[in-house]
């Protein structure tokens, strides 16, 4: 049932008015789950039936006038009927959850509609038969090298997560390392760092070990910190602090510019009109206003001066109502920019690889709304006389969400700068004759 709370400390509800959710009448409705289908860590352990562990009690108190919580260790109230009461998911769970059939497609459906989910340490400790439920959270629990005094870094001072912890955050924790964890299409705001420790204890061979992240799921928003094994944490204010700031992002946004990678990593930053010409040639002749590309109808393809091979795209993108446009990968390879909210998924919907492959799920946002995609793409092998190979090959990430999970291209799509397979080739990013938005585009080196 819902609970009430106990007032919070001042600094906490400044931040959650600060990205709109504070006391009113209708507070955003918000379930704690904190089932243990694996190890039972202390602060989610209750002392008796009726009443709440350490993390359910701090959680309880921090809520009041900003979220209206309820707090349970019971996995059938996950239903899709209650999900639709709620706006927000909070997990703190062990293994497999006896979930009954269909209800982990039905919390990523309603994530991917616009719920908002957030994960607190364990919560990548659990429903490991559930692939797309570690690919929506971001990273798989692998292992904790580290429990001890740590110094985190502050990546993105910007969150609401993280703007009140100056560059750096020294704190005692069991640390997480993570597998199928990529930086993108996440956003990482705490890494560890190897102050007081040896990151070679641990078993990525990056020592990239993000500590906490932020990321879109189709309309939704998902929110994950390693940090909370600790029962001293529950009672630390800029912890708790950190977790209501997620939280509270994870419900009212704004949405979140992933940043660029260092430029040891960057290929190319195109966020700068002088990276550009024109289809057939000439200076860039859209639109430029603070940092973002308005295509402008009549004007020609924006055809990137650089060629590229394998990489890492990122491109966020605002559609009007309607709106049609397209990122060709080396020229060649569309994927599909087209107001397509509400739609059935079909060959031309936005995210298809035009006439190859619809998208696989559909993360499609309103119109006018900023979207991303992640584009990693692998590009066809020829041999000496130029033959083909090998395929290229994409995988793409819509607004966070898998759309196409390496896909191979056969051919160029149509309306391309040629029909031709190179190992290497610009990014094309096309005039549909519709007022198209663009920014935050670059271009990374593929991880190993």
């Amino acid at each position: 049932m819902p609970l009430c709370c106990r007032c919070p400390a001042v600094a906490l509800a400044l931040v959650l008015c600060a990205v709109g959710v504070h006391g009113t009448e209708s507070l955003p409705r918000a379930l704690f789950l904190t089932h243990s289908a694996g190890y039972q860590h202390g602060v989610v352990t209750r002392p008796a039936p009726d009443q709440l562990s350490v993390a359910e009690q701090a959680l309880w108190d921090a809520a009041e006038g900003h979220f209206e919580l309820t707090v349970t260790q019971d996995c059938s109230v996950l239903t899709s009927e209650a999900l639709a009461q709620l706006d927000l998911v909070v997990f703190y769970t062990t293994g497999e959850l006896p979930l009954a059939t269909g209800m982990v497609e039905e919390l990523l459906s309603w994530v991917a509609a616009g719920g908002a989910f957030v994960g607190i340490h364990c919560a990548s400790d659990t429903l490991y038969e559930e692939p797309a439920y570690l690919d929506m959270v971001g990273g798989t629990f692998d292992g904790h090298p580290w429990h001890q005094a740590v110094t985190l870094r502050v990546e993105d001072g910007e969150h609401p997560a993280t703007r009140h912890l100056g560059e750096g955050w020294t704190l005692t924790d069991e640390i997480y390392q993570f597998r199928s964890f990529s930086r993108h299409p996440a956003a990482v705001l705490l890494s560890l760092t190897d102050v007081g420790l040896d990151l070679s204890d641990g078993r990525r061979g990056d020592d990239d070990y993000a500590s906490a992240w932020c990321k879109p799921y189709g309309r939704g928003r998902v929110f994950y910190t390693a940090l909370g094994h600790r029962p001293e944490l529950w009672s630390d204010p800029t912890f708790m602090q950190h977790v209501l700031g997620g939280m509270a992002w994870a419900v009212a946004g704004p949405d979140h510019q992933a940043l660029a990678p260092p430029a040891s990593q960057l290929l190319a930053d195109l966020s700068s009109p002088a990276a550009w010409t024109h289809r057939g040639g000439g200076d860039f002749a859209w639109e430029e206003t603070n940092g973002e590309f308005v295509a402008l109808p009549g004007a020609g393809d924006l055809v990137s001066r650089e060629a590229f091979g394998d990489m890492l795209l990122h491109v966020e993108f605002a559609v009007p109502e309607q709106g049609n446009s397209g990122v060709y990968i080396q020229g060649r390879y569309e994927v599909q920019i087209y107001e397509t909210f509400g739609q059935p998924l079909v060959q031309n919907s936005c995210a298809a690889l035009y006439g190859v492959a619809p998208p696989a799920a559909d993360a499609m946002r309103e119109p006018g709304r900023w979207q991303s995609f992640d584009i990693r793409f692998t590009a066809p092998t020829l041999d000496a006389e130029g033959q083909k190979l090998t395929d290229a090959r994409v995988s793409v990430w819509h607004n966070g969400l898998l759309v196409h999970d390496d896909v191979a291209l056969p051919g160029p799509t149509p309306g391309g700068l040629s029909d031709d397979e190179v190992a290497t080739g610009p990014l094309m990013l096309q005039d549909h004759g519709h007022a198209v938005r663009y920014r935050n585009l670059w271009i990374a080196a593929l991880d190993d």
